[in-house]
């Protein structure tokens, strides 16, 4: 027989109210009572009804992230891999679950979100790779829908938001090129108007200023294998960059293919630093230099704020949260100790 909160109220000689506020966490149920309770949950094995539960706060228990990528474009991304494991463990203690859609264009993400605001599916979203005019954010802001955003918000006012300087960590790498003796650095980023590439790309010519005149900006679409097409003509170019920093270490595995392929060697023809310092790192022979987001610590704080935002705490800190990134320096970029 299933074991009711009317039955723990009456076991813990308790109110069924104080029973419901204990499961909530209200902090004004005394130590004493909110122990004799969950020492009568704990000892008949009681669960929570989550989706009654659920109606009754009218809420759906569930977190929603939205990914734009063609089909198959995730497969093999271990961003997004690591993205996705870190936010389903954060979530596992807070009753929450992950809710993920993929879009494979633009059409097929405005298609979603329409439906996530009209069904309420999800009670809140992780937004990632904000763009320079994001309707998303517009649309989530006159709805008055809960979200952060892992990103930089930009001229966005009123938003929650979690992300690394990411301008001052590409200035970091792009002076450890430098410094490694390469003279024609270039940087290998997203389509313009992709914040996060947009902030990188500042760091590197915040960097070149007085050291490299000529900025060697290319754009890629996402994915290793769009890197390496685009990496291919690049390096066949008699102008060609003799190091490259790019912005993920997926996209940076496919430029390594492309050297290798055309018989350049890493790192005395070609220098190679990337950023999110993921597991494709050890399958560069050497290792590749990259810089370490702390995903977990950005995913903690994301989803602290996204809760409290969904509850109506309040927030007593700033809307931004900037969490701090390290360079971890491997082989790829190590040209002084080659050629010593």
């Amino acid at each position: 027989m299933r074991v009711t909160q009317r039955d723990i109220a009456r076991l813990a000689e308790v109110s069924q109210a104080t029973v419901s506020r204990v499961l909530s966490g209200d902090v004004r149920v005394e130590h004493e009572i909110r122990d004799r309770v969950l020492a009568v949950m704990q000892q008949k094995n009681y669960q929570p009804d989550v989706r009654a539960r659920a109606l009754r706060n009218q809420k759906s228990g569930l977190i929603g992230l939205v990914i734009k990528r063609p089909q198959g474009g995730i497969a093999n991304d271990p961003f997004y891999a690591n993205l996705i494991s870190y936010l389903v463990e954060e979530l596992s203690g807070r009753d929450y679950h992950l809710c993920v859609d993929v879009a494979s264009d633009e059409f097929y993400q405005v298609a979603i979100y329409d439906e996530l605001l009209r069904t309420r599916r999800v009670d809140g979203l992780i937004l990632v790779e904000s763009e320079a005019a994001d309707d998303r954010i517009r649309r989530l802001q006159a709805e008055g829908f809960p979200f952060v955003l892992l990103g930089n918000p930009l001229h966005f006012a009123e938003v929650h938001s979690v992300d690394n300087d990411n301008v001052i960590a590409a200035e970091e790498v792009t002076n450890h090129m430098i410094e490694q003796g390469y003279k024609r650095v270039g940087f290998l980023g997203a389509r313009a108007g992709i914040t996060v590439s947009d902030d990188r790309i500042a760091g590197y010519q915040r960097a070149l200023r007085g050291k490299q005149a000529e900025h060697l900006v290319y754009h890629s679409a996402f994915g290793s294998e769009s890197s390496r097409r685009l990496a291919t003509d690049i390096l066949k170019s008699s102008e060609r960059p003799d190091a490259l920093v790019v912005l993920d270490d997926f996209m940076a595995f496919g430029v390594a293919t492309a050297a290798r392929d055309l018989g350049l060697q890493i790192p005395r023809d070609l220098g190679i630093a990337s950023f999110n310092d993921t597991s494709l790192c050890e399958m560069i022979g050497g290792g590749l230099t990259s810089v370490n987001l702390n995903i977990q610590g950005l995913v903690s704080k994301a989803v602290h704020r996204l809760s409290k935002i969904i509850d109506d705490k309040p927030i007593l800190t700033d809307r931004r949260i900037i969490v701090p990134t390290t360079l971890t320096v491997r082989s790829s970029s190590l040209r002084s100790e080659v050629l010593k």
